[in-house]
């Protein structure tokens, strides 16, 4: 029953993504099994006619009739063909763009719990290695109403020999209705058989696939590295071709070869056993039409008709049987896209809105955990960040920092303690209230293949005064004005041959003024000068002031040089906050800082 119902969640679902599908499936499925049908029954009046001695012309109507018929089905059945195939992609794509934008609106917390995360994964591995989602259940579902068409028609065309075959014609077995009832279950338990095949030789290659999807991964993997030209220098001056070579040959061939062995080897063996059953089943039916027509109990087209029909039944068992044992594979990947879509956040935000630019951000005993760690990232940390305030934060690697920064922009909630904003709780703001209260260059930012003007503001109608403003700000402008389309320059060759290539420290640049361009209160920048040359490290600290401005400014570094213009440095250590003053406050103590300070500037002394 609970796949009952997830076949029929399946259905709404495809339905709700595209209307048109399974309409067009239903008919393309009947067009398509109408064609056998219209040649055994012209084939078996055309013999009939024959063995009547009927005149030529009244043979040529059903010639004429066939052939005009077949050509009618043909061209539909190719028209609605290759329409189904059309629609079976772009629902493929309309799939993956509701999946895409479940996961754009999905809290950053829950894209990084570890269950969800490989959801996604097998998603995504379901989609490039197997294709086995909608699109493949639409398939299915094609051949399953093909299948259940095809033994319908063939019933009703058999029913007169059905009757025949209960009226006992002799003494012998096969002219008895006991011959007829044991070929009917005969024939049923095939389809029963066939059935518990199909799903056992679908549940063993779903599983075969589950082993090779790793495989997989690394195979597109290296495809990934060969195809990026960034890597080629870091292959070629380490020498890492044979390390890559000797991987690939012992897992992807090695390996592979062997579980594709298995899934070759299983598939034979139950394709041998269905073709052995159908043909004895086969068998029994010649037997039992042949005894049937040697009594004279119908003519030779009938015998035509019911061999035909007979063969149709066989036939439309396999692909009942057949797909319906497609659903071990399609089910559970069913579930994994349902519970990607309907996954809930535990976040909740709250109605108030931020009303002032004048925000002042307190950590109130604040301790967290990542989910799945049984170690503190951070551990009663207290600080008030006051508003227009420049505060630096540093620490050695793994100290917390970052962790710090996405607490307070409330991307992960506290485990403990309490974050302020304005004096009220974070969560009680709106969710739009602190997504508009930060602008952030993260360590780890990303520059996308659009235009450069859309890397900047997101795609929205621009202020181009502005733009250049904060280009300018961010030390990036010259370099846009030697672009070939300026700011309308697309960047990387992604999507446009012509795209513009950029460094490490332009790419640096271009956040940076992706974050001023937002215009929020809080401006936070981790490492936002991590790739940039000196001279222009230099030229972003002797304008950050400027183009700052009034906003209340987060400044996360590595180079304490850099946190002298700040009004107040935080020093993390170990996930604490060990130390907090002005730089010559806390050069003073003779502390963490202090040992951080010295330890960078000695190298600095001539």
């Amino acid at each position: 029953m609970n796949n009952l119902k997830m076949v029929f969640k399946m259905y709404g679902e495809i339905a709700r993504l595209d209307k048109r599908i399974e309409p067009v499936t239903v008919l393309c499925a009947l067009i398509n099994s109408s064609k056998p049908f219209i040649n055994i029954y012209f084939s078996a009046k055309i013999v009939s006619l024959l063995t009547l001695g009927a005149e030529y012309k009244d043979i040529i109507i059903y010639i004429t009739a066939a052939v005009a018929l077949n050509f009618i089905l043909i061209f539909a059945g190719e028209f609605l063909e290759d329409r189904s195939e059309r629609l079976r992609n772009l629902l493929f794509d309309r799939e993956n763009f509701k999946t895409a934008e479940k996961l754009f609106n999905t809290e950053y917390d829950k894209l990084q719990d570890e269950h969800y995360r490989e959801l996604i994964h097998k998603h995504e591995e379901a989609g490039s290695s197997r294709w086995a989602r909608f699109p493949y259940f639409m398939w299915t579902t094609q051949v399953f109403i093909s299948g259940v068409y095809t033994v319908a028609v063939s019933v009703i065309m058999i029913f007169p020999l059905l009757k025949i075959g209960f009226t006992k014609t002799g003494d012998s077995f096969f002219e008895r209705p006991v011959f007829l009832i044991s070929l009917i279950a005969i024939i049923a338990a095939m389809a029963v058989i066939m059935l518990l095949i199909a799903i056992r030789m679908n549940k063993s290659y779903l599983a075969a696939n589950e082993a090779y999807a790793t495989l997989d991964r690394l195979f597109y993997r290296f495809i990934d590295i060969f195809s990026d030209y960034k890597t080629g220098k870091e292959i070629r001056l380490y020498k890492e071709q044979d390390l890559i070579n000797h991987i690939a040959s012992d897992k992807i061939l090695t390996d592979g070869e062997d579980t594709l062995r298995k899934i070759s080897m299983r598939t034979a063996k139950t394709s041998s056993v269905v073709a052995v059953m159908g043909a004895a089943v086969a068998f029994g039916v010649y037997v039992f039409i042949g005894v049937k027509a040697n009594f004279g109990l119908f003519d030779i087209g009938a015998l035509v008709m019911y061999c035909g029909a007979f063969m149709q039944i066989i036939n439309g068992i396999m692909q009942i049987a057949n797909t319906l044992g497609k659903l071990a594979e399609i089910l559970p990947l069913a579930k994994i896209y349902f519970e990607i879509i309907e996954a809930k956040s535990d976040r909740e935000y709250g109605n108030r809105e931020l009303d002032s630019d004048k925000i002042e951000i307190e950590f109130k005993n604040v301790s967290f955990k990542y989910p799945g760690s049984e170690s503190f990232a951070l551990q009663n940390i207290s600080i008030k960040i006051n508003a227009n305030e420049r505060l630096a934060v540093v620490g050695r690697n793994g100290s917390g920092k970052t962790t710090f920064i996405k607490l307070m922009c409330r991307l992960y909630d506290v485990t403990s303690g309490e974050i302020l904003v304005n004096g009220i709780n974070i969560k009680e703001y709106s969710k739009e209230s602190i997504e508009n209260l930060y602008s952030v260059v993260f360590q780890d930012f990303q520059i996308f293949s659009v235009t450069l003007k859309d890397n900047i503001c997101a795609g929205k109608d621009y202020d181009k005064e502005r733009l250049y403003e904060c280009l300018n700000n961010s030390n990036v402008l010259e370099k846009t004005m030697q672009m070939p389309n300026k700011e309308n320059t697309y960047l990387y060759k992604d999507i446009d041959k012509n795209g513009v290539e950029i460094s490490g420290g332009e790419a640096q640049k271009l956040a940076l003024a992706r974050a001023l361009y937002k215009d929020s209160p809080i401006v936070i920048l981790d490492e936002p000068t991590a790739a940039l040359d000196p001279i222009a490290e230099n030229e972003i600290y002797s304008r950050f002031n400027s183009f700052v401005g009034n906003k209340t400014a987060v400044y996360i570094s590595h180079r304490l040089s850099s946190c002298i213009f700040c009004n107040r440095i935080a020093v993390f250590d170990k996930g604490k906050l060990q130390e907090i003053g002005t730089h010559q406050e806390l050069l003073n103590l003779n502390g963490k800082y202090s040992e951080l300070w010295n330890a960078q500037a000695k190298y600095y002394v001539s």
